[in-house]
């Protein structure tokens, strides 16, 4: 992925004269965040339901539980750059 902005002393800077393909970029990952925080509201209380009707040996119950592994993970990098799932809309 070409890098669209670098860190400065005074802030971030867009390398890229043409703002409009940032903006794309960050609507992008935006749309990723939308999506986690979604997962991450929606997939423990699938996880629960399925729990409830004895369906935690499911292939359904697993691939949810991985899921839920790997969002957790991509949560944390999230939240490592500053990205804080507490303030979400």
């Amino acid at each position: 992925m070409k890098r669209m902005t670098i860190k400065t002393d005074t802030g971030i800077t867009v390398m890229d004269s043409d703002l409009s393909e940032a903006f794309c970029r960050l609507a992008a990952y935006e749309d990723i965040y939308d999506e986690l925080v979604g997962n991450t509201l929606a997939i423990p209380l699938e996880l629960e339901k399925l729990k409830a009707e004895g369906k935690e040996k499911t292939v359904r119950y697993k691939e949810m539980f991985g899921q839920k592994l790997i969002d957790t993970r991509i949560k944390a990098l999230f939240e490592r750059h500053g990205i804080s799932f507490d303030d979400h809309d």
